[in-house]
């Protein structure tokens, strides 16, 4: 420890502390910043109370506390110790606690401050997890207005595109030296004839395949030799990146019956228990080699003894938040160059190591710089539990590093106030500050509340402790055995961390009894009422064999031959949408009697009025509709329709068959076509006139024209042109007519047509004889537009397309005039055409009238 780079900055660090409250640390990996430096704050009489630092991983928070406890020769749980969510080791003489996963965000809510801190240290905050961000806005609002004394310390391996410096101005910038040895990187991507999908016929992506063939050339000295790996580095053992769980096991099936008996092969990713995370992060054994294969956990923070080679499949599995369905989206997403950078480097931390990169080193130059922060993609509902209970009625008013999306947070306050956790205007209610309390995600404890209250209506205690039994289950990470019936899991919910999390909530809602005890009370009707407490939007109806539609207007589909396939009503629990995928897979749901809609649950339901288009009748009807969200469960018909209601029945129809419903006559396309070119010199004053915007703004232009519309042929009569043109004010009228004329006035007294179209041409069509002794096409939108010429035989005929008359007069017309002559000996058609009088007449006519 005492050889680490952190070492020779510690007595800087200690002097700034003693006049700095808030410090920004850039230190690389290997520097110490973890292990030695939290070591070294115990021991510095400055601070004057207990030390928190967090991590942003469970696994990483439990390993470094017990690697401290053991530097200071103690057991976890003395002066170092940890609390992450559903565990924990700490005592009174604790010091230094390690925590993550929003553990302090709710230590900073029950005690804003925050009594017997002295530290807050933020770890690897360039992760930007969600609960990291959340926490520093938190624990600067604290500093700012009740403990000036706090010290903040935010740390990273790099601060490239960290905006730390506008969140903390004022904070002190350190940097330190990194320790790392030098990782040799290859790069081998996977073959084109592979990536087509041609493989050797294991089932997996071509991707994947490859990376288990690049393993075993690893592990087989001769092949490894000829990739440029040292003996010394072949004696170690592999760290392997994969985007997910589902991809480990595959590649761990894959490998198990190929390598040698001496190589054992670990798993790594979240929802592991603590026993086996401890096991894939520990030495090998004396003869032994692991293979670790592991998510992004492994990425940083977290050292894995022995491992001196790396093999990175480059990519990460990435969960975006879809605030339209409100569920959560998987993509299989590149990793960035940082990402790439920090897991090589997970190579050389004992000694030179080596990486290979599975993708080739030219698209490397392409991969994103850096991962974009958790706040942009994620499910908000939580975060905006938090800002609620904080006293803030938007994230916006928190000091964040990065603003979140305004879609997802909107729907987070949305279905917040549709729990009745908040009010309309954002503002925490009692039944809210209840289900904080709980620790539970926020459905889930609205759930348990109101189970609560239902069972000591009905006298069935145990409802509230099957409801504790369900949102236990579904907080665990991953659930053993086939089909999405959950009740076919719920015993899960009996053992380990979920049993436990069950005892913690039957004891706050005052039941008595273990998580087995209700078990045996639980029955499929409750199970489905209280999941659908939680997830409203989530009520399914059956649609075609496999195929439901939510209550949120989302298709998911159950797997082929689950034991729900059938039912006509499901409650959706856990749902994921893939991308490439037009409906998310159900992987956790309850059949729903439908006789609790017309009970129980008859409250989510409501009838409403509803007009539409009858296309096999050719007439619009109306009807009344018992609705839960967007499934209809019944329909009556009715004889009129609400006129408001016919009305937007009709745009509904408009924007599906489009504006040829209505009488798009030539002079409407002409005046659209003006009012594009007027609108791009001034479009404050003049409105997107074009068809897709027309169909986006129904209701402010055509709306209150349709009351009376019975009929479809009463749509023809309607005057477009008019209703277009009552858009626009007075004077941009006026300015339209002026800038952009529908005519133009000849110098014969003739008001020649002029023709627009969609490229922003002019076009005025007039008989040669009358553009006589212009010198110039005409100018109009004050200038910027030059008028094309179409002038015409005496039989109104084109003769030329010009918008440069001068030019024309000069050469092309010498040809017109030789043909035409000829063919029109009556009419003029002069040597000089520029120095002309124009006429409408033959040339006789022409001669009398000037006579």
């Amino acid at each position: 420890m005492n050889d680490l780079p952190i070492q020779s900055l510690l007595p800087q660090l200690r002097q700034t502390l003693a006049s700095c409250r808030q410090v920004i640390l850039e230190a690389p990996t290997g520097a110490g910043k973890s292990t030695a430096l939290p070591l070294a704050l115990l021991d510095w009489p400055e601070i004057d109370g207990k030390i928190l630092m967090l991590e942003p991983r469970r696994v990483a928070a439990r390993a470094i506390a017990g690697f401290l406890a053991r530097q200071r020769g103690q057991a976890l749980g003395q002066e170092v110790g940890f609390r992450v969510r559903g565990e924990s080791q700490v005592s009174g003489n604790t010091r230094l606690e390690i925590i993550t996963e929003g553990v302090l965000t709710r230590m900073i809510q029950q005690d804003p401050e925050l009594k017997g801190v002295a530290m807050i240290i933020f770890d690897e905050i360039h992760e930007r997890h969600l609960s990291t961000d959340l926490g520093l806005a938190l624990a600067l609002e604290v500093q700012a207005s009740l403990r000036d004394d706090l010290h903040l310390l935010a740390m990273s391996a790099t601060l490239e595109g960290l905006p730390l410096h506008t969140l903390m101005p004022d904070a002190k910038l350190l940097a330190s030296e990194g320790r790392s040895y030098p990782v040799t990187i290859a790069y081998s991507a996977v073959s084109a004839q592979r990536r087509s999908g041609s493989g050797s016929g294991s089932g997996m992506a071509p991707w994947l395949e490859h990376m288990g063939r690049q393993l075993l050339a690893l592990l087989d000295p001769q092949q490894a030799s000829a990739l440029g790996v040292s003996e010394a580095q072949q004696q170690g053992s592999i760290l392997a990146f994969l985007p997910g769980q589902g991809e480990i096991q595959r590649l761990k099936h894959y490998l198990q019956s190929r390598v040698a008996a001496n190589v054992r092969i670990c798993p790594l990713y979240g929802s592991l228990s603590a026993k086996e995370q401890d096991a894939a992060i520990a030495p090998a054994n004396a003869g032994e080699r692991k293979l670790v294969l592991s998510t992004n956990l492994a990425e940083s923070s977290l050292t894995i003894e022995g491992i001196t080679l790396v093999v990175d499949s480059g990519y990460k599995r990435q969960a975006s938040f879809n605030p339209r369905s409100g569920v959560t989206r998987l993509g299989l997403k590149r990793i960035s160059q940082a990402s790439a950078t920090q897991r090589a480097g997970r190579a050389g931390r004992t000694s030179a190591g080596f990486c290979l990169r599975l993708w080739g080193q030219e698209e490397h130059g392409r991969l994103p710089q850096a991962d974009e922060p958790e706040i942009l993609h994620a499910d908000l509902l939580s975060m905006a539990l938090d800002a609620a209970c904080w006293g803030v009625r938007s994230l916006s008013d928190l000091p964040l590093l990065t603003p979140p999306a305004r879609a997802n947070e909107a729907v987070a306050w949305q279905l917040l106030q549709s729990l009745q956790l908040v009010d309309r205007q954002r503002k925490l209610s009692a039944h809210g500050r209840a289900a904080y309390a709980l620790g539970a995600q926020p459905r889930l404890a609205h759930m348990l509340l109101r189970a609560q209250s239902l069972g000591q209506g009905r006298g069935e205690p145990e409802l509230a402790g099957l409801a504790c039994l369900l949102a236990a289950l579904l907080e665990a990470r991953s659930l053993a055995g086939n089909g999405a019936d959950i009740m076919d899991k719920l015993s899960q919910a009996t053992q380990g961390l979920e049993a436990r999390q069950v005892g913690n909530w039957l004891r706050r809602l005052g039941l008595n009894g273990k998580a087995a005890d209700f078990l045996k009370l639980a029955n499929r009707a409750d199970c489905a009422l209280l999941l659908a407490l939680a997830f409203p939007d989530r009520i399914a109806k059956a649609r075609g064999v496999e195929g439901y539609q939510l209550a949120n207007g989302s298709g998911v589909v159950l797997d082929a031959g689950d034991s729900l396939s059938g039912c006509e009503f499901l409650v959706v629990a856990d749902y994921q949408e893939t991308e490439g995928r037009s409906a998310g897979r159900i992987y956790l749901a309850a059949e729903l009697p439908a006789g609790l809609l017309e009970n129980e649950l008859a409250f989510l339901c409501t009838w409403q009025q509803q007009a539409g288009w009858d296309e096999s009748k050719g007439r619009f009807f109306a009807e009344r509709q018992l609705r839960l969200g967007e499934i209809v469960l019944k329909r009556e018909a009715e004889k009129e329709a609400d006129p408001k209601l016919r009305a937007q029945a009709i745009m509904t129809l408009l924007r599906s068959k489009g504006l040829a419903l209505l009488n798009m006559d030539e002079d409407v396309r002409q005046l659209q076509f003006r009012l594009a070119l007027a609108r791009s010199k001034d479009p404050s004053l003049f409105p997107d006139s074009s068809d897709p915007a027309l169909l986006d703004s129904l209701e402010e232009w055509l709306e209150p024209f349709l009351s009376d519309i019975k009929q479809l042929k009463g749509l023809m009569a309607l005057d477009i042109k008019q209703l277009l043109l009552n858009r626009l004010e007075w004077q941009a009228q006026q300015m339209l007519n002026e800038w952009l004329p529908s005519h133009w006035k000849m110098a014969t007294g003739t008001r020649a047509p002029i023709r627009y179209d969609a490229g922003g041409r002019a076009l005025l069509s007039v008989r040669l004889q009358e553009a006589l002794g212009m010198a110039e096409s005409p100018r109009l939108l004050q200038g910027e537009l030059t008028v094309t010429m179409e002038l015409l035989s005496p039989a109104q005929r084109p003769l030329a397309l010009t918008a440069d008359l001068a030019s024309f007069w000069q050469g092309p017309y010498v040809e017109v005039k030789k043909e035409m002559r000829g063919r029109y000996p009556k009419h003029l058609w002069p040597d000089d055409p520029a120095n002309t009088l124009p006429t409408k007449f033959t040339k006789k006519k022409t001669l009398n009238i000037q006579q």
